[in-house]
């Protein structure tokens, strides 16, 4: 019993004894004020540019007391997180240490943000100007973002164009909302002149009052306008009746300055008097004219039926008058003058435009024929018909060519002679036997008649027998022409 006493007063003893140690710590710890402290980790949050330099703060930490460890006991500490400046984005650092069943804790908050705008980077335009009108091809161009990296395909580009200048303006904004621009300016330019071309000759020559100038036109075009005829301006007059040389000036300038230009040389000449002719054949004449008298009158030979038809004449002793031209057997006029024919002009070519397109061109197919005639004759002739008569409309092309011509031909010494009495083998007729009937219902009823056949059409050939032996059965004479015969002249139609 004693024993258990003792034990249990021993056991009561100890735990007095701890009891008043754990007082003692207890009053001793919060007389010592233990702590910890983590040192270095600034205050707030930082901001760092994206791209730039982060350097974490250097942190330490100490266990201290006011009785105790005054002095600090270093901890060591543990870091957690890490920054990546090369990102945007929000980080946390955590610093964490422990003692003595203490535990301290310290975090400081980073932010990497991207305040930089991105960079466009034009490719150089190598081109001083660019032609108007044409697409533009861009030399290129680049955009980076220190945050983003390559953002060249955020890019938008905007033209202007005022005809002059083609603007071209580039934006483009990062991630961040961060916008940056850029501008391209481009020159229109054409060195390029426009073409004046000219419609018929450059160089125009007529004789005055025989024709009237009319501006043959032109063209003009440009590189970038394409026809720019109605721009051109024209300076200069022509005086069609005056002779003199003039001078026609054509000038157009596209939208840059250039210029083009032309000239037009137009002569009006003095007109030639046209070229006399002295006939040394005589054309006797024995008494006066009788008062029925027939001229037969044959056109545009000599052709394949004319032989035969000198065969008929000589067969009745009668003569006739031959107007000849350039085509067939030279030779056979000859023979009509050696047979006492009258041979005289009707044209060299028979083309009318040729022709009456000029007095000039007139007369010179005149004298081509006349020549053939006195080479074959021995001199020229003064008988003349007109290619369709002095009254055709055939020259109506040229207006005021047969007043102009009959008048001239006169002037020449020439005598030009039409018909009154038409065989209708011009187009009338093919058959012989109405070809006999036109002349002689022709001729009945005048004392002069001038008939006009063919001798290249063979029906019409065919019927001079049988109007030769009416015109002499009905007391006829048949003469052939001389300047002093009957004309016959019809009214001039142009």
């Amino acid at each position: 019993m004693n024993e258990m006493k003792r034990v249990l007063i021993i056991i009561a003893g100890t735990l007095a004894w701890f009891a008043v140690l754990a007082l003692f710590a207890v009053s001793f710890h919060i007389a010592s004020d233990w702590r910890i402290k983590i040192e270095g980790v600034p205050d707030g949050e930082a901001a760092v540019e994206c791209g730039g330099d982060f350097t974490p703060p250097a942190v330490t930490a100490a266990f201290y007391g006011n009785i105790l460890f005054r002095g600090g006991v270093p901890l060591t500490v543990a870091a957690d997180g890490a920054v990546d400046a090369s990102k945007v984005g929000e980080y946390v650092l955590r610093w964490r240490t422990s003692a003595f069943g203490t535990d301290a804790e310290a975090e400081y908050r980073v932010s990497v943000v991207d305040t930089t705008p991105p960079v466009i980077t034009l490719v150089p335009e190598e081109r001083e100007y660019i032609l108007p009108g044409t697409a533009y091809d861009d030399p290129g161009f680049a955009a980076a973002d220190i945050a983003d990296g390559d953002i060249t395909d955020r890019v938008r580009v905007d033209t202007e164009d005022d005809g002059k200048t083609l603007t071209l303006r580039y934006t483009v904004a990062d991630s961040s909302g961060n916008g940056a621009e850029a501008e391209r300016t481009v020159r229109y330019d054409d060195p390029i002149p426009p073409e004046i071309a000219l419609l018929g000759d450059a160089e125009i020559s007529f004789y005055a009052g025989r024709e009237v100038f009319s501006e043959p036109g032109f063209t003009a075009s440009d590189n970038v306008l394409g026809d720019i005829a109605d721009r051109v301006k024209v300076e200069g007059e022509v005086d069609s009746g005056t002779p003199g040389t003039y001078v026609i000036k054509y000038s157009v300038e596209d939208d840059y300055g250039n210029r083009a230009e032309a000239v037009r040389t137009v002569t009006v000449v003095e007109p030639p008097k046209p070229r006399t002719v002295t006939v040394q054949k005589d054309y006797p004449v024995d008494g006066p004219i009788p008062d029925r008298v027939i001229y037969l009158t044959f056109d545009d030979g000599p052709g394949a039926y004319t032989a035969e038809l000198l065969d008929v004449l000589k067969k009745h002793n009668v003569r006739a008058t031959f107007f000849v031209t350039g085509n067939g057997d030279p030779s056979l006029i000859a023979r009509e003058e050696a047979e006492g024919h009258s041979v005289g002009i009707h044209t060299m070519t028979h083309d009318y435009y040729s022709i009456y397109s000029s007095e000039e061109a007139f007369f010179a197919d005149v004298w081509a024929i006349n020549e053939i005639i006195k080479e074959q004759t021995g001199s020229y002739t003064t008988l003349l018909r007109f290619p369709g008569g002095s009254s055709n409309t055939v020259s109506r092309f040229n207006p005021g060519i047969m007043t102009r011509l009959t008048a001239a031909v006169v002037e020449a010494g020439f005598t030009y002679f039409d018909w009154n009495v038409t065989s209708g083998d011009a187009g009338g007729t093919t058959d012989t036997r109405e070809v006999f009937l036109n002349v002689t219902g022709g001729i009945s009823g005048k004392s002069a008649a001038v008939v006009l056949q063919h001798d290249i059409k063979g029906f019409s050939v065919a019927a001079v027998d049988d109007i030769i032996e009416w015109g002499l059965a009905n007391g006829y004479v048949f003469l052939p022409l001389t300047p002093c015969s009957p004309t016959a002249r019809h009214r001039v139609n142009n």
